[in-house]
């Protein structure tokens, strides 16, 4: 493999102070995973230390929710179990992860644990916007049709933003230990089409940046959309980074023989937030972003 930069070190510092003292995590998957990580930089420069839990319907995943600094509250059905979420929702920041399940009954099952919530951020998909390509920003109207999977995002949406959500719409994550490199060292990536469709990402560590941004300036019900400055073609980013691996290129494939979130052809315009939020992004492109990732990614390391 050949060397690669590391990450610009002008990037902003994170924030000092987040709009509560205790953060519930619902769902703890990779985005929760990073916004702990964000959070543990500020308690360890901070006398005020933010106290963070996070759901799982997991008893195994206990002990890696506990490893991560995270209190973890096992959701088992039992009224005990709500009880401590409600608890743990008072008066907290709550970050909402994890997908929409097709009759909404997640969504119903918390909402009445987090009426005393100082602030909720929902995570949402740019995949709502389906087959619509070119340029998306918040304007741009949402298909007539939705897909299924768009249309129960739309739902979950809706129904946090009407609790007072501000919700978030990302486009695809990635980190040292999740993404497009890691399918490529696998083997598993195949090039959508003849890779000229553009595809819009955010780098974990921003996506958590943004969100302890969206604890303390996002208005309630506010609806954003996500994304790095330079939305880049599959075929300038594979290549990039199929230069930096030392592999070839993957090979390519119909677009119709691809799964149906590589199939996307959207520049997500990110500015309202930046500018409303007034945040830099420590990786504005791809090119930041993916050479922090291989500078960190353990099965690099461990190659």
């Amino acid at each position: 493999m050949t060397s690669t930069e590391s990450p610009p070190e002008t990037s902003p510092d994170p924030p000092t102070k987040i709009a509560a003292d205790k953060i519930l995590l619902l769902g703890v998957g990779n985005t929760a995973l990073a916004l702990a990580d964000l959070i543990h930089k500020i308690n360890s420069s901070s006398t005020d230390s933010v106290l963070l839990s996070g759901t799982t319907r997991s008893a195994a995943k206990k002990e890696v929710l506990a490893a991560s600094g995270i209190v973890p509250l096992l959701d088992d059905g039992q009224r005990f179990s709500l009880d401590l979420i409600e608890a743990a929702a008072d008066e907290a920041c709550v970050l909402i992860s994890y997908p929409p399940d097709a009759s909404g009954a997640s969504d119903r099952r918390y909402a009445p644990l987090l009426t005393s919530a100082a602030k909720i951020v929902y995570i949402s998909s740019t995949g709502v916007y389906d087959g619509i390509e070119g340029a998306i920003d918040e304007a741009t109207a949402l298909p007539d049709q939705p897909s299924e999977g768009a249309r129960l995002r739309l739902a979950s949406e809706d129904f946090w933003r009407e609790r007072g959500a501000c919700v978030l719409r990302a486009p695809g994550l990635y980190g040292p230990e999740s993404g497009l490199h890691l399918r490529l060292l696998a083997g598993s990536y195949s090039i959508p089409g003849d890779g000229s469709n553009y595809v819009s990402r955010i780098h974990l560590d921003d996506l958590a940046a943004i969100i302890a941004a969206a604890f303390v300036r996002a208005e309630d019900g506010a609806l954003y959309l996500v994304g790095d400055l330079k939305p880049a073609q599959h075929l300038e980013v594979v290549g990039w980074l199929c230069e930096k691996l030392s592999l070839p290129l993957p090979p390519f494939l119909p677009l119709n023989a691809v799964p149906p979130t590589l199939r996307g052809n959207r520049r997500i315009d990110a500015s309202l937030l930046r500018k409303d939020f007034g945040l830099d992004l420590r990786y504005p492109t791809y090119v930041e972003g993916f050479s922090d990732c291989l500078r960190r990614c353990s099965a690099l390391r461990q190659s």
